[in-house]
């Protein structure tokens, strides 16, 4: 992911502080900018000062930005959370309206794998139909049997642009 997804996410001025620790231990603070819901729990959009180098000659201070899993953030005491823009995973989609045009029945599927995020080795498995246009490369497969086979793997979903997530359910 490269940005936050919501329009109001607060300046650096008045994005909550949030305790931050690093994959080598050391603990930071840093700014939580958004969170957002995923299968596995919550993403924390955060940002932590640290020194950049825009030329050899001098060194200054900038903001870095990264979605982190929520487990590696500890609130600080004392600060108010509840302005933070969150986005929650989409419930389940009501049944489209009895006038929407259904697409004609996949005859192959696309199997995505994404690479694992840092700290799991769980990667995940995203199940497309071929013609989607949010799958540009991936195994692709002939089989219904063998797109649930690839639903039923660990961190796999369907994808909610083509409609997988509901039809190989």
């Amino acid at each position: 992911m490269s940005g936050p997804g919501s329009s109001g996410i607060p300046s650096p001025d008045t994005a909550p502080l949030v305790e931050v620790l690093m994959p080598d231990g050391q603990r930071l603070r840093g700014r939580l900018y958004e969170r957002r819901q995923v299968a596995e729990g919550w993403q924390y959009w955060i940002g932590l000062v640290l020194w950049q180098s825009p030329d050899p000659d001098r060194s200054e201070p900038g903001e870095y930005r990264a979605w982190m899993p929520a487990a590696r953030a500890e609130p600080v005491p004392g600060t108010d959370y509840t302005g933070v823009p969150s986005v929650y995973l989409p419930q389940e989609a009501p049944p489209p309206p009895a006038s929407a045009v259904q697409p004609e029945p996949a005859t192959a599927w696309r199997i995505v794998t994404e690479r694992h995020a840092y700290g799991s080795e769980v990667k995940r498995t995203t199940v497309h139909r071929s013609d989607c246009w949010g799958a540009r490369e991936g195994e692709e497969v002939g089989s219904k049997d063998e797109a649930r086979t690839a639903m039923a793997r660990p961190g796999a979903r369907g994808c909610v642009l083509c409609g997988t997530d509901q039809s190989l359910r």
